[in-house]
């Protein structure tokens, strides 16, 4: 009995060896994937959408539908989940047939297969052509385009432009409400902020490249108004008077 006990405790603490332990890097996917990118230590992060086709134990295989940083060469391969040991994802939240965004480097458990970790954001799931979930702190849903235009700089890759302030046009001014802008790239965004004559905040928002129009003063009184379009650091980097009150 002493001997199986001592056994026993010896294989406990041998498993208790090898189990799981990370630092959990973040809830977004962005920043994850950013800071993997940064501190992965020469081990390639592949972002691509792909569709499961089956789920098995600890194990997924999914098609790979469009590479999105790096090129994934096969176009099926088998994702290795969370077995109690490893510190990656979870399996249960994913469905056969349904389309992902994953965030994965060929394993260092299995030959063959790739990880994907546990320890931060590295999935998103698609639905409906849009990317939906924790994509960073400011975004929870994102068309597929948008998302396949912007990952480079999401996952840190390269870094936010400055938009030209030359570039851009405001219109039509005078206006009854609605205003347009025209410069910005697409999949991309500016912060506005709009001030009445004596220079109080009266609102503020994002605009957005895709959607028209881009934002609105109705609901305003007719008068002069001063309009602010913010650069991703907060930066002003265009001022105009807009007149409300006639095209």
């Amino acid at each position: 009995m002493k001997t199986v006990l001592l056994t026993s405790l010896f294989c406990f603490f041998v498993y208790a060896g090898q189990a799981c332990s990370c630092i959990y890097i973040s809830d977004y996917f962005c920043p994850t994937a950013s800071w993997f990118n940064d501190n992965g230590q020469g081990t390639t992060l592949y972002i691509a959408q792909v569709k499961v086709t089956s789920i098995y134990g600890y194990h997924m295989d999914v098609e790979v539908v469009d590479n999105l940083q790096n090129t994934i060469s096969d176009s099926e391969i088998t994702i290795l989940g969370q077995d109690g040991l490893n510190c990656n994802e979870w399996l249960g939240p994913f469905s056969e047939g349904g389309f992902y965004i994953l965030a994965v480097y060929k394993s260092d458990w299995e030959e063959g297969v790739y990880d994907l970790n546990g320890c931060g954001r590295f999935w998103l799931p698609v639905n409906g052509g849009q990317v939906e979930g924790n994509i960073s702190e400011d975004v929870q849903e994102q068309s597929y385009a948008e998302f396949k235009h912007s990952v480079a700089q999401c996952a840190g890759l390269t870094p936010a432009e400055e938009p030209d302030p030359a570039s851009l046009l405001l219109y039509p001014n005078p206006t009854s409400g609605a205003l347009f802008l025209d410069g910005l790239a697409p999949g991309t965004s500016m912060a506005y902020t709009i001030y009445n004559s004596h220079g109080q905040l009266l609102r503020a928002g994002q605009v957005d490249a895709c959607v028209l129009p881009g934002l609105s003063l109705s609901g305003l009184p007719d008068g002069i108004y001063l309009l602010r379009l913010h650069s991703p650091a907060g930066k002003a980097v265009l001022t105009r008077r807009i007149v409300l009150g006639q095209d």
